[in-house]
Parts: structure tokens; sequence; C-alpha cells
């Protein structure tokens, strides 16, 4: 099968917001957009979760930019693993009038079923 990644924003409360991916088919390369969000805003939190597949962990990327790297990336994973949960402290400001990418990363296989959710806050004040 291909790759699939069905994202849902939603805005918890006036600032707060919420991302879920749910990735099927999901490989080292794949990549979901995310669209919906304030242009200026602060990451709080990123979980992923390898629910099942070939790969044994994931390594999460999120950033301004397809294939986020260098200046684009907004937060990256420092450590591999199955469940990754990391609490931005203090909250990482970003600015992005396209949306963001976000990339997986499993360590194997093409066939993986993966779970990501990031809160937001939007703005900077």
């Amino acid at each position: 099968m291909a790759y699939a990644a069905a994202v849902t924003v939603t805005n918890l409360s006036v600032r707060k917001w919420l991302v879920t991916i749910s990735e099927t088919d999901c490989g080292v390369a794949d990549e979901a957009a995310i669209t919906g969000l304030p242009s200026r805003a602060r990451l709080l939190k990123q979980v992923t979760s390898l629910v099942s597949g070939t790969g044994t962990t994931v390594d999460p990327v999120i950033g301004t930019a397809t294939n986020p790297t260098g200046v684009n990336v907004v937060a990256s994973n420092d450590t591999a693993a199955a469940d990754v949960n990391n609490v931005a402290s203090p909250a990482i400001a970003f600015v992005s009038t396209t949306g963001l990418f976000h990339r997986s990363n499993p360590d194997a296989g093409a066939d993986n079923v993966i779970q990501t959710q990031y809160l937001f806050l939007g703005g900077w004040e």
C-alpha cells in the first residue's frame, strides 16, 4: 500500500492547538504536512508512538520546510525510541506562513503505523 497521513488540527481554546497525525505504511522519507495553525506559535509538546510495523523506533522531526534540516527545523527528537514524549521547556517559538512538515523517521520498513500529537500555543505573547 501507499503512505497515508490523516492530519487533524483542533483548536482547543483561544490560543491552544492540538495536531494529531495518524500515519499508515510509513517509511523513513514519508512526510505529513500540517496547515491551519497560526503563523506565529510556540511548540509545547511532541508525542510519537510506533504502533506496529517492521520498525522498532521513531525519531520525529518537525520543521517549516519539507524534509526539515538546519534552520528549518522547529524541533527534532534526541534519542530514537518506540515511544517518544518531548516537552519543550521553554516552549519553542517559530514563524511559518506555509505550514509545518512532520517526519516520524522509523528505523526500518515502509509498513509502519505511527501516531503523533503536537501541542501548540498560538502567538508569542
